[in-house]
C-alpha cells in the first residue's frame, strides 16, 4: 500500500489525497487551485518555487497571466492565516515566486528542512572545568539567540541543548536524538587577552562537514564572535540577513552604530552569563536565587552588558513563578532590568520576552504584554519562550485557538520540550477538550516523570470528567514525587475514602484553610456550592494580584462561580472580558 502523503506544520495537516486542510481537527475551506498551489509549495518546502513553475504546474496547458496566480495566493494565505507584517507559512521572493517557509513536523513532532542545534561550546583542551562550561554555554546561547533571527531556520532553544554541555559525544548523533538536520559544534580556547572559536557545521546523518570557520575576539574590536560565526551561516544558508544589524551579545552594536568602539566584554563576564543561564534553565527553587547572583556579578562586572541585564530579568521572573519572594517586588525589579537591557540594546530579545511577563502576569497589562511580544518575535522569530508566552496570553484573552496555534510554533523549534508539551496541554484545558488535555500531559510525563506541575493538571482534567478515582490516584502521585512521605498522605486519602472529593475538599478547608491562598479557598469553596464565600476570596485574591488568576476568564477551573453576580465585576477590575465558552 502506498504511504498516505500527509503533511503537518503548526496545528495544520494537508491530507493530499484527500485533497483536505485542517487545523486543529476541523477543515480549512480552500478553493481548488489553492489547494494545488499549497501542495505544489509544500513539497518543495525550503526552496524557491517561481511563478513559472506555478502557473505550469497548476494550469497546465492553459494562459494564465501572473496577476491570477498572485490572487490565488492571497485566498491561500488567508485560509492559513499568514499575517502580512510576518509571513509565516508563504515568503515572496521579489520578482521570482514564492517560497514555503513554515517547518513541516513529523507525528513525533520532528521538523524537516533546515533545523538546526547549536551545542554548547567545548573547550579545545583535555578535561572541563566549571568556568569552562560556562562560557561554552554564553557562546552557545548568545549565537542561538543570532540564528534565531534568521527566518529560513529553524533552531533549537538552549533549554534543549543546555545538558549536552558536558557530554563530549559524537556530535551527529546528538544532532539526531534532537532531530534537526545539523549541529553547530564550537571549540574554544581562552587567555586573559582573547577567546578563539573554531566552529564548524555538521550533518547529523553522517556527520558529514558542511561548514567551517575559525574567529577571535581581541580587546577593541568592535565585532562579537556570535555576530561573525552567524553572519558567516547565514551566507551559508543563504539565509536573509535581519533588518538590522543585531547587537552583539558579547558586543554592543548601539555604540556601533553610534561610532562609539566599545571593547568586548570580559571573559570573566562570558563565565558569569553562562553559568546564570544554567541555574536559570534547572527552573529549581534552589537554582534560580543562583542565577540572580550570578548575573548580577556580571552587571557588577560591565554594567552596560545588555544580556546581563536581560537575564537578571528572567530571573526575577522565575523568582515570582516560584513564589521565592514576594511577587510584586520580583515583578517590579524584572521590569526595572528589562528597560536597562533595552537601554543598552533595543534589539534584546529576552528583554522583551522578560517585559511581557511582568505586563502580564505582575500588572495585568494586556496590551503592553502582547505589545512586547511581538516585538520579541519580530526579532527573534525562533523565540520558543516568547510563543509559549505569547500562547498563555492569547489563551487567557479568550483568543483560545490562536493561543494554541502559538504553541505549536513553539513545539515546531523544540519539539522534545516538556515545558511546551504541558503549555499544549493547558490550551486543551481551556478549550474543555480534555482527553486531548490528557493525552498532552502523558507526553510531558514521558518526556520527563518528574515534570513540576504535568501531573498534577492530569489530575485536574480527570476531575473535570468527573473521574475523581483516577483524579486522587494521579495526585498521590503527584505529592510522592515530592517527597511527601506515606505517613503524611494517609490522612488525606482517609479523608477522600470516606467522603468523596466532597469529603477530601471539606477536610482541607478544615485542616489547612489558613494557610491556603486566597485563590484556593475561591475554588474550594465554589466546589462546594458556597458561592457568597467564594467570591470574597476571589476578591481578596485580585486584590493581592495573583498571577495565577490570569486565565480567569477561561479557566474551567472557575465555571462554577461564571453566574455570581460578582464574577463579571471581577473580571472587569482585572481588564478581562468574558469570552464565548468554547465547545468541547
Amino acid at each position: 500500500m502506498a504511504e498516505r502523503e500527509l503533511y503537518r506544520f503548526g496545528d495544520m495537516a494537508l491530507d493530499v489525497a484527500e485533497r483536505r486542510l485542517s487545523r486543529g481537527g476541523r477543515t480549512v475551506p480552500l478553493a481548488p487551485k489553492a489547494h494545488d498551489l499549497l501542495v505544489h509549495l509544500v513539497r518543495n518546502a525550503g526552496r524557491l518555487v517561481t511563478k513559472g513553475d506555478l502557473l505550469e504546474h497548476v494550469w497546465a496547458g492553459s494562459f494564465v497571466e501572473e496577476g491570477v496566480l498572485s490572487v490565488h495566493i492571497s485566498g491561500l494565505r488567508k485560509a492559513l492565516g499568514d499575517d502580512d507584517r510576518s509571513r509565516r507559512y508563504i515568503e515572496t521572493v521579489a520578482r521570482s515566486g514564492y517560497r514555503f517557509i513554515a517547518p513541516l513536523i513529523d507525528d513525533d513532532g520532528a521538523q524537516d528542512g533546515r533545523s538546526i542545534a547549536v551545542l554548547p561550546a567545548w573547550p579545545a583542551g583535555p578535561g572541563t572545568s566549571d568556568a569552562e562550561r560556562s562560557v561554552g554555554l554564553a557562546i552557545a546561547d548568545a549565537l542561538i539567540g543570532r540564528l534565531g533571527r534568521l527566518t529560513q531556520i529553524s533552531v533549537r532553544p538552549t533549554r534543549a541543548v543546555h545538558g549536552y554541555a558536558d557530554l563530549q559525544r559524537d556530535p551527529a548523533a546528538i544532532g539526531r536524538s534532537l532531530r534537526v538536520d545539523a549541529v553547530i559544534v564550537c571549540r574554544f580556547e581562552k587567555t586573559p587577552e582573547q577567546i578563539h572559536v573554531a566552529a564548524e557545521l555538521l550533518r547529523s546523518r553522517d556527520g558529514a562537514r558542511l561548514w567551517s570557520g575559525a574567529y577571535d575576539e581581541w580587546p577593541g574590536d568592535a565585532t562579537s564572535l556570535p555576530d561573525a560565526i552567524a553572519e558567516a551561516l547565514a551566507a551559508h544558508f543563504a539565509a536573509a540577513p535581519p533588518r538590522a544589524r543585531p547587537a552583539g551579545v558579547f558586543g554592543n552594536w548601539a555604540d556601533v552604530r553610534r561610532g562609539v568602539s566599545r571593547p568586548p566584554c570580559r571573559l570573566e563576564v562570558y563565565e558569569l552569563i553562562g553559568r546564570g543561564r544554567a541555574h536559570l534553565l534547572a527552573l529549581s527553587r534552589t537554582e534560580t536565587p543562583k542565577a540572580v547572583a550570578a548575573y548580577e556579578d556580571a552587571i557588577g562586572l560591565d554594567p552596560t552588558f545588555a544580556a546581563a541585564h536581560a537575564g537578571l530579568a528572567m530571573a526575577c521572573c522565575q523568582q515570582a513563578v516560584l513564589r521565592l519572594v514576594p511577587q510584586a517586588e520580583a515583578y517590579a525589579r524584572a521590569r526595572e532590568a528589562a528597560l536597562r537591557a533595552l537601554a543598552a540594546d533595543d534589539s534584546c530579545a529576552d528583554a522583551q520576552v522578560a517585559l511581557a511577563a511582568v505586563s502580564f502576569l505582575g500588572q495585568w497589562d494586556w496590551v503592553g504584554a502582547e505589545r512586547a511580544l511581538q516585538r520579541a518575535l519580530e526579532i527573534n522569530p525562533n523565540h520558543t519562550e516568547a510563543y509559549l508566552l505569547y500562547g498563555r496570553l492569547l489563551d487567557a484573552l479568550g483568543r483560545l485557538q490562536e493561543g494554541l496555534e502559538a504553541k505549536m510554533r513553539a513545539l515546531e523549534r523544540d519539539p522534545l520540550s516538556p515545558l511546551v508539551h504541558q503549555a499544549i496541554s493547558m490550551s486543551y484545558w481551556n478549550q474543555r477538550r480534555y482527553e486531548d488535555s490528557i493525552r498532552w500531559a502523558n507526553k510531558t510525563l514521558e518526556l520527563d516523570a518528574g515534570h513540576l506541575v504535568a501531573r498534577e493538571h492530569l489530575a485536574g482534567a480527570y476531575w473535570a470528567l468527573g473521574d475523581f478515582d483516577r483524579y486522587m490516584a494521579e495526585n498521590v502521585k503527584h505529592a510522592e514525587s515530592f517527597g511527601v512521605s506515606a505517613e503524611a498522605l494517609e490522612p488525606v486519602k482517609q479523608a477522600y475514602a470516606g467522603g468523596g472529593r466532597t469529603g477530601l475538599v471539606r477536610w482541607l478547608l478544615e485542616t489547612q484553610g489558613n494557610n491556603l491562598p486566597a485563590m484556593q479557598l475561591a475554588l474550594f469553596h465554589g466546589e462546594l456550592g458556597d458561592l457568597d464565600a467564594a467570591m470574597q476570596h476571589l476578591e481578596r485574591a485580585i486584590d493581592s494580584r495573583d498571577p495565577c488568576l490570569v486565565d480567569l476568564a477561561v479557566a474551567p477551573q472557575w465555571d462554577r462561580l461564571r453566574a455570581s453576580p460578582g464574577f463579571q465585576g471581577c473580571l472587569e477590575r482585572m481588564g478581562l472580558s468574558a469570552p464565548v465558552p468554547p465547545r468541547p
